[in-house]
């Protein structure tokens, strides 16, 4: 058994094949069992997954694993990956586990590890757990306890609660896609209590069409029924609902990006952004750095991840963060992205100020090139002369009005070169002679 399990968003792969395999599952429910036993808690865990066909067989083997080293489990059946994060907060459960590989097509899978406040554990939580895998032997028959429906309603609760209006979108015709995914039956009915009158895409999952050409990474469906319809805005999550890709009335998308500019603006402007900051992560382009800064606020980069960002944010105060990719933290809300949570208070603050949703942002991007570099090692690369000389150039050339980005992928064997300037042909010139630096040094 390969000791490496968890990666940036927990544990991800082919769903029923290793790490998601059987005894992989059931010796992680053990193991997370006795690692509650040996912090001081009583071992429960808020269990629920998304709508894959293979969610129910994993939940029942991480329930198996855990109630064989003496844990209790309550079982949520569906639910957004934000919800059993908000749910926990209310319950006496020590830990939370999800099953889902969030926007990942429906043949993969994947299980989240949550702490008892919500937010995910961290790498040395998961280093112990992937430790202990090894030492334990669950043997008994695999179970589920039966679903608690009523978690569902407490979370829709907690997302009304999140709003100061009772009916803060009552006028807005809104088209929610939510890929056939955990928040299918929850988001309909969750813009529809908030006032909009909601057309609804892709919220019949089967167990296969989770992400399938509909959700926040396949939008263009949901661009076409907002224009069809003459909706007012759409908003797109991905299969476990912790990511918000929004379209305004022109068709036009907004992502994290322009979703953080118009909170921060929003929260600046109630005084409610502590020391005018924003997290975001290294792949966010310069024009948001830029937009902010000619508004007061400044921006602290992080690696990628959700992980990364809300580590990010609570190690220096910050109240909001997130990802290019629509996975947003507001911590004024939340410890996690929460794409129902995210898109209604967007969509409310535009409706508040009798705006259109494409006033929300008025981002201007700045041109970008990202190359993928094939490489046949890994050595650090500010220990490259070739790369190092070549990057300096490209940094001086850049100062303050673009930047450079050059790492290794965290799955592939790639590294990949990632330039952004005001010039298309310049930045152009600067990627490729990176990646020909690249080349020559790990080619």
């Amino acid at each position: 058994m390969a000791s490496r399990l968890f990666g940036t968003d927990g544990i991800r792969g082919r769903a029923l094949e290793w790490p998601l395999d059987e005894d992989t599952v059931l010796r992680l429910g053990a193991a997370l069992a006795r690692e509650l036993r040996a912090a001081g808690c009583e071992p429960s865990i808020l269990l629920a997954g998304d709508t894959r066909a293979s969610t129910e067989t994993l939940a029942g083997w991480m329930a198996t694993g855990f109630q064989a080293s003496g844990g209790g489990v309550t079982w949520g059946g569906v639910l957004p990956t934000p919800a059993v994060s908000q749910l926990l907060r209310g319950t006496t459960c020590a830990a939370g586990v999800v099953i889902s590989a969030s926007h990942n097509p429906a043949e993969d899978n994947g299980i989240k590890v949550l702490g008892p406040g919500g937010q995910k554990i961290d790498d040395e939580v998961e280093r112990k757990l992937e430790r202990e895998l090894l030492a334990v032997e669950p043997t008994v028959e695999a179970c589920l306890p039966p679903v608690d429906t009523a978690l569902a309603a407490d979370y829709l609760e907690l997302l009304m609660a999140s709003h100061e209006a009772p009916r803060p979108l009552a006028g807005m015709h809104v088209v929610l896609d939510c890929a056939n995914g955990a928040a299918s039956e929850i988001g309909p009915e969750f813009l529809d209590r908030l006032g909009a009158r909601v057309t609804v895409l892709a919220a019949s999952p089967d167990g296969a069409n989770i992400n399938r050409d509909c959700g926040a990474t396949s939008p263009r469906n949901l661009v076409d029924r907002v224009l069809s319809e003459g909706a007012d805005a759409g908003l797109a999550l991905d299969g476990d609902a912790d990511r918000a890709i929004l379209v305004d009335e022109t068709g036009r998308l907004l992502d994290g990006d322009d979703i953080l500019l118009a909170w921060a603006r929003h929260l600046k402007a109630h005084d409610r952004l502590p020391g005018n900051r924003v997290v975001a992560t290294v792949m966010s382009n310069f024009g948001l750095e830029r937009s902010l800064r000619n508004d007061g606020l400044s921006m602290r980069r992080c690696p990628v991840g959700d992980r990364a960002v809300w580590l990010a944010m609570t190690g220096e105060g910050v109240a909001l963060g997130g990802e290019q990719s629509g996975h947003i933290i507001c911590s004024h809300y939340s410890v996690s992205g929460d794409g129902l949570l995210t898109g209604s208070h967007l969509l409310a603050i535009a409706a508040a100020d009798s705006r259109r949703a494409s006033a929300l942002s008025d981002l201007v991007r700045m041109p970008q090139l990202l190359l993928n570099v094939p490489v046949a090692e890994r050595r650090p690369l500010d220990e490259l002369p070739l790369v190092a000389a070549e990057l300096e150039e490209v940094q001086t050339r850049l100062e303050n009005r673009g930047r450079v980005l050059l790492r290794y992928s965290g799955t592939e064997p790639l590294a990949r070169v990632m330039v952004e300037g005001e010039d298309a042909h310049e930045i152009e010139e600067m990627a490729n002679r990176l990646a020909d630096a690249v080349k020559r040094e790990l080619g």
